[in-house]
């Protein structure tokens, strides 16, 4: 009992920090990337509405091949967001600062989807950066670490 009231008031504090900073959800996803297409799915349709959604609007980028926007692109080059390696990877930007404040990479299930992003919001309100790479300098490689085309598949 004790661990859902610790949660419930977690949650609550991260929504109230989280819509007083104006921070966004930026979804790069990948256009064949199997994982995007879930999270696509099973959370979009549903994210507005939720707790978070609320507080922490999603929008939604399609990475087509080596192809980023613009603006992600300058923004990478000034090492305001950190280096991309897959898809779906989800950026909690500080629409004020025009930077990434924190992360999560990857999609496996709603649940824990969830509860990533949760634990990142907790993070960025105790002044960490989650999802942060020792040394990372704000690179990206468009075909992912391991091997050609990882960003598209990932």
């Amino acid at each position: 009992m004790k661990k859902i009231i610790l949660g419930c008031v977690i949650h609550i504090l991260i929504l109230l920090t989280t819509q007083a900073l104006a921070f966004e959800l930026l979804v790069l996803s990948g256009e064949k990337s199997k994982n995007s297409k879930r999270w696509n799915e099973e959370v979009l349709p549903d994210y507005g509405n939720s707790a978070v959604g609320k507080t922490l609007p999603a929008k939604v980028i399609t990475i087509r091949e080596r192809d980023f926007p613009e603006w992600l692109d300058k923004a990478l080059q000034e090492k305001r967001v950190q280096e991309i390696i897959g898809t779906p990877t989800f950026i909690i930007w500080d629409g004020e600062k025009k930077e990434e404040v924190g992360r999560v990479e990857g999609y496996t299930q709603k649940p824990r989807f969830y509860s990533q992003l949760d634990e990142a919001l907790a993070m960025i309100e105790q002044g960490l950066t989650p999802g942060r790479r020792e040394g990372s300098g704000g690179e990206h490689q468009t075909d992912g670490s391991g091997g050609e085309h990882q960003m598209e598949g990932s």
